[in-house]
């Protein structure tokens, strides 16, 4: 099992390629030094400037091989208090559970930051599992949410579906709470049948670092349940090793990418194969910001030139006819000071939205408008690697 290291960084840039300059093409947009000097982590996060995750000598839980990590989760919420940061310490195992956090306790949940893949935290669920199968996966029994648990509400949504679950249900580890941090562990979604999240946020202020999240399609969506992208929803994802194979990297909220490397893996054969897929809604300036990153994939991949570093979502839109600008989400992205191995299709590494199946259509004019949202806001700036 792949995990991020420090020591990778060293490697990003070896490469002698260097990479397209301004303003590159009608495929593949380039920022100028002056354009690119607005997408930062302090833009992007928006004035939180978050906290070191520190790791107390003695935690308040401590969850073992066996245990059930949901039920520490809920004593934890409910014997907490909003003032003060309750820690949860995993130990090494293997945990078949999907893990639901609400509450306003901030709760930091670790295992250990030099060895993630010890914390194996993993479910096996895809949108398209029916209801029944999901509340025998997810809640056999009663055992894991029951009526008055923090995560109650969560579980039940998801449970009283008609048919299949959808994608906002497949999440092995959902996250609506603000102020959440997470640390040296492993979430893995084993469905690859259709859309199968491993860690899904919709809160403010998330900070996870030296984490792996895997699955094959939609791998980690932040900021993706109905009617939220108009609330502050702010993430920072440092030093993680995030898989997949399809739109792996979703969500409309503004979300920092430092130090993470992204892996489109060839486990099941896709009609294509892009990593990002965001829904930045239409008056957000800042979406996805990928920066000192690692674009790469499976050796099957290698001058291949197979993947697209990026889509628009345009969810809820259900043709190119009924997009309109300024309305309909516009997924933002910026890739910038990063690494991008020889994956990418360089001709067209941006392609046809995901919903309303919208063509990509960028600005390449010296008065452009970034916030535009007649066109895709996906960009490039800085970046080395031959892909890039």
């Amino acid at each position: 099992m792949k995990r991020c290291l420090l020591s990778i960084w060293a490697l990003l840039w070896v490469s002698t390629a260097f990479a397209l300059e301004y303003p590159g093409t009608n495929n593949r947009p380039i920022l100028s030094e002056e354009e690119a000097s607005r997408y930062t982590i302090e833009n992007y996060l928006s004035g939180w400037e978050p906290e070191e995750i520190e790791i107390p000598d003695q935690p308040h839980y401590v969850v073992s091989e066996g245990q059930s990590i949901q039920a520490v989760v809920n004593e934890a919420i409910q014997s907490g208090s909003s003032a003060f940061r309750t820690y949860i310490k995993i130990e090494p195992g293997h945990y078949m559970e999907t893990v639901y956090i609400k509450g306003d306790v901030p709760l930091t949940i670790y295992g250990d930051p030099d060895r993630p893949e010890d914390v194996h935290i993993m479910a096996i669920l895809s949108a398209q599992t029916s209801v029944a199968d999901y509340q025998i996966t997810v809640n056999e029994d009663g055992v894991n949410y029951q009526e008055g648990d923090p995560a109650w509400e969560l579980y039940k949504s998801c449970a009283i579906k008609e048919e299949a679950i959808g994608i906002e249900c497949s999440a092995v580890f959902w996250v609506q709470s603000n102020d959440f941090q997470l640390q040296g562990v492993t979430i893995h979604n084993g469905a690859t049948e259709a859309q199968a999240l491993a860690i899904k946020t919709s809160g403010d202020k998330i900070h996870l670092m030296n984490n792996n999240f895997m699955s094959i399609q939609d791998t980690v969506g932040l900021g993706i349940d109905e009617g939220e992208n108009e609330k502050a929803e702010r993430v920072l994802i440092h030093m993680c090793y995030i898989e997949g194979e399809l739109d792996y990297v979703i969500g409309g909220a503004s979300a920092v990418f430092n130090m993470v490397t992204f892996n489109t893996v060839a486990s099941v054969e896709k009609e294509q194969y892009v990593i990002f897929m965001p829904d930045t809604a239409p008056g957000r300036t800042y979406g996805f910001l990928v920066i000192n990153s690692n674009i790469t994939g499976d050796a099957s991949y290698l001058q291949s030139n197979e993947i697209r570093l990026a889509r628009s979502w345009d969810k809820g839109v259900t043709s190119p006819l009924d997009y309109v600008a300024g309305e309909s989400p516009n997924g933002q992205l910026v890739i910038r000071d990063s690494n991008i191995e020889n994956v990418i299709n360089g001709t067209a590494p941006y392609t046809i939205a995901g919903a309303s199946k919208r063509p990509f259509s960028t600005d390449i004019k010296p008065d452009r408008d970034l916030d535009d949202n007649t066109h895709n806001r996906l960009w490039e700036y800085n970046n080395r690697g031959i892909g890039a």
